[in-house]
């Protein structure tokens, strides 16, 4: 697989948003991913598809941390906008336009995700009734979100968190550390193919972000959904 397609790529799709001081701007489109995969495809696919601005699209692939992997793609990067996206999601048509429409209504927006959904349509965080136009301010998941480099000052990932996890995290709050917010927004979602498995890292990544922050986020800063508000789903009925 070629890691990387550097050229800038046309989209397919016009834009279905103002862009603000960002129209008429290509984007860098990054991916960190660890190895080759079927999910990995399905979500190249899906950006083929749906993109609605000019991209440069990074994977950035190596059997190293998330974070390494992160910053190995920004360093590869040529554009001010950049997107993040895990390698296990599906994107609905105009959501680069939709994601960076929401970061040019406001000078202060360090970020901005959209909502996201598990593959079986329950919400993967604890504001299912996100409505379109409508911002939650809270520390966002890296799965996928929106930046201007050029804003935000081009922070790194901190390479000291082992594996995955707890990276994004921490970026986050290196951005309100400069006084920006980060934001889900309600005019995109998102289905995420994640699945809860054991993370071998979780609880020492944990560890360095309190030793480094003092604190964890509070539980109102949480994004994901509960277990039991996860058990507790039920999918409405077909018409």
């Amino acid at each position: 697989m070629n890691p990387s397609l550097p050229d800038v790529v046309p989209p397919p799709l016009a834009p279905a948003a103002s862009l603000g001081p960002f129209a008429g701007a290509a984007v860098d489109v990054v991916l960190p991913v660890w190895s080759d995969s079927d999910h990995l495809r399905r979500t190249l696919w899906s950006i083929r598809r749906t993109a609605d601005l000019p991209y440069s699209l990074i994977v950035s692939c190596a059997r190293r941390s998330v974070a390494e992997n992160r910053n190995a793609g920004l360093d590869r990067g040529r554009h001010d906008v950049t997107f993040f996206l895990d390698d296990d999601v599906l994107l609905p048509p105009h959501w680069m336009s939709r994601l960076l429409s929401v970061l040019a209504r406001r000078d202060d927006l360090g970020a901005v995700g959209p909502h996201l959904t598990f593959p079986n349509g329950a919400p993967q965080t604890r504001r299912p009734d996100l409505a379109p136009g409508e911002l939650w301010e809270v520390t966002i998941p890296g799965t996928v979100f929106v930046y201007s480099r050029r804003r935000v000052g081009d922070p790194r990932f901190d390479e000291a968190y082992l594996g995955s996890q707890w990276e994004d995290t921490d970026w986050m709050w290196q951005l309100r550390d400069r006084g920006f917010s980060t934001a889900l927004t309600g005019d995109v979602h998102v289905l995420h193919e994640h699945a809860a498995k054991v993370n071998r890292w979780l609880e020492e990544n944990m560890r360095t972000f309190h030793e480094k922050w003092g604190r964890l986020p509070a539980e109102d800063d949480i994004v994901a959904i509960t277990r039991e508000a996860f058990d507790a789903w039920t999918p409405e009925p077909l018409p």
